[in-house]
């Protein structure tokens, strides 16, 4: 007996120490009710490796077809590289408790430039939440807004169905959140599909961007942009491809207030309707829409445009349909700009109107319904010359009906 008195509480303190030294005890699995739980390691490798084989364990589970979920309990996930999922299906990463939500942070040091860009790298996946999660990256733009491009914070790539909703970024140097067709995916030009990004805010970021590593891949189709909030914005709002197929994109009801570059930066998507957003304290062109410096294809068909408020901007709507470096440039059709409000455009220099569709034409425009109030230069909307089936109707300036009502193609 005085054996095993002496004997228990050394197993204790031994099975003590192999559970602080084993960082594999961070989460744990509820096969039942098809759950993981996490907490953060006991430093930034522990909790990599631990967020690690959680994903390891949900992207090789055998009933992928069922629905599981990560929950991250409260507090910093201090990382030192990125979790990768190559693969995954069915699955929901959230914090378990989202009035306290779970913090994922680039570790001091981390060095982007030579390691990962990502905290998180999603790619060939299926069915994929991501809810209600703080995402910190290490750029500050403390002396200027340039750019930062190694550190980025989530990236889809080559994805269907994606819904990221309640979730905060705050600090990176480049795309916050990517979403785009994978470099490495087999399948040559857009193969991104049915994404919903809603109810997230983004502060002090550059970009949110769908742009693509290379040539020969596209971005996105079927992505909806609902009710997020953006503050700081360095660079834009972006909506980019290379190559065709980037098309029946939503942007709708969505903030910016605060922008160094442009608001919305549209190149070389088709089926794009922007909807009820405000966009205020622009340095650039609060929506700038235009070819991407690349060999040309078709883009630019059905942008509807409507129902904007527009404030203290230098510059308001840009529509610019050039043509590609190779020379090759469509005629989009139906271009509608209608019940946008714009006030303090303060644009001076280039004289540039408030609402502009330049460098190309348009068959098929509707100027409509819009208001204007205090535009620095006066000038207010421009058509190309030689675009078809035009209307310019019920406009105002300063609450004075603008015209004279017509079809012409430049006002």
């Amino acid at each position: 007996m005085i054996r095993n008195f002496f004997r228990l509480p050394l197993v204790a303190l031994f099975f003590s120490l192999f559970l602080i030294q084993n960082p594999s005890f961070a989460f744990e699995k509820d096969a039942t009710n098809h759950v993981i739980t996490m907490s953060p390691g006991v430093d930034a490798a522990h909790t990599t490796a631990d967020m690690r084989s959680a994903m390891s364990f949900l992207v090789s589970r055998p009933d992928k077809t069922t629905p599981w979920t990560l929950k991250l309990n409260p507090g910093k996930y201090v990382m030192s590289a990125e979790v990768r999922a190559l693969n995954l299906q069915n699955t929901t990463i959230t914090s378990a408790d989202l009035s306290n939500p779970a913090k994922m942070i680039k570790m001091p040091g981390w060095d982007s430039a030579t390691s990962a860009e990502y905290l998180l790298e999603v790619l060939m996946s299926k069915n994929i939440n991501l809810t209600g999660i703080e995402f910190y990256g290490q750029t500050s733009f403390a002396t200027n807004a340039n750019p930062y491009w190694p550190d980025q914070g989530v990236y889809f790539g080559s994805c269907d169905t994606v819904k990221v909703d309640r979730n905060k970024f705050y600090n990176f140097g480049n795309a916050a959140l990517r979403v785009a067709t994978w470099e490495h995916d087999p399948v040559v030009g857009v193969h991104s599909f049915n994404t919903t990004v809603t109810n997230n805010l983004f502060n002090n970021i550059y970009q949110t961007s769908t742009t693509v590593q290379d040539n020969i891949h596209g971005a996105t189709a079927h992505y909806v942009m609902e009710n997020n909030t953006f503050l700081n914005l360095r660079g834009s709002v972006k909506f980019a491809s290379r190559t065709p197929g980037a098309t029946d994109v939503h942007v709708l009801n969505n903030t910016i207030n605060g922008g160094d570059h442009f608001g919305l930066e549209i190149n070389n998507f088709s089926n794009f309707e922007i909807r009820g957003n405000t966009i205020t304290n622009i340095k650039s062109v609060a929506v700038d829409i235009y070819t991407a410096v690349i060999p040309g294809f078709p883009w630019g068909d059905n942008f509807t445009i409507a129902g904007n408020t527009l404030k203290n901007v230098v510059r308001g709507i840009r529509f610019s349909h050039e043509p590609g470096t190779d020379g090759i440039q469509n005629v989009p059709t139906n271009l509608v700009l209608d019940s946008n409000v714009l006030s303090n455009v303060t644009e001076t220099t280039s004289g540039v109107p408030a609402m502009a569709e330049i460098n190309g034409i348009v068959n098929g425009v509707k100027v409509t319904g819009n208001k204007f109030y205090a535009i620095t230069n006066k000038k207010y909307i421009s058509i190309t010359q030689g675009s078809t089936s035009v209307s310019i109707l019920n406009n105002s300036v300063d609450g004075v009906a603008y015209g004279p009502q017509s079809t012409t193609a430049s006002k």
